[in-house]
């Protein structure tokens, strides 16, 4: 599941669903689903792209890396972040936005 560096994995949850990205054995990242460049369309949904380096939103070409940073395409805000608590192997995810 998301036992290795690097692994991503989608949740339900948000508005579009959350994609949790493990950096570290310590260290989470969630992010909303829904990208920050015209959330209200209905093809406004990031993913991991194939190879995994980054995140992407095939509507718009918005590419975005793991810390949520817009790094291509016509997005210039980050994505949504949640907070990110682990407690032993028990991973919650908050609906606090991270800043």
């Amino acid at each position: 599941m998301l036992n290795t560096d690097g692994n991503s994995k989608y949740f339900n949850g948000g508005v579009r669903g959350i994609i949790v990205h493990r950096v570290n054995a310590s260290t989470y990242r969630a992010f909303e689903r829904n990208c920050s460049f015209q959330p209200n369309e209905a093809c406004a949904t990031v993913g991991v792209h194939v190879s995994t380096l980054f995140m992407e939103d095939s509507c718009c070409g918005s590419t975005f890396n793991f810390n949520g940073d817009p790094t291509g395409g016509p997005a210039w805000r980050p994505l949504r972040q949640y907070q990110t608590i682990l407690s032993g192997n028990e991973l919650t995810i908050t609906d606090e936005v991270v800043d």
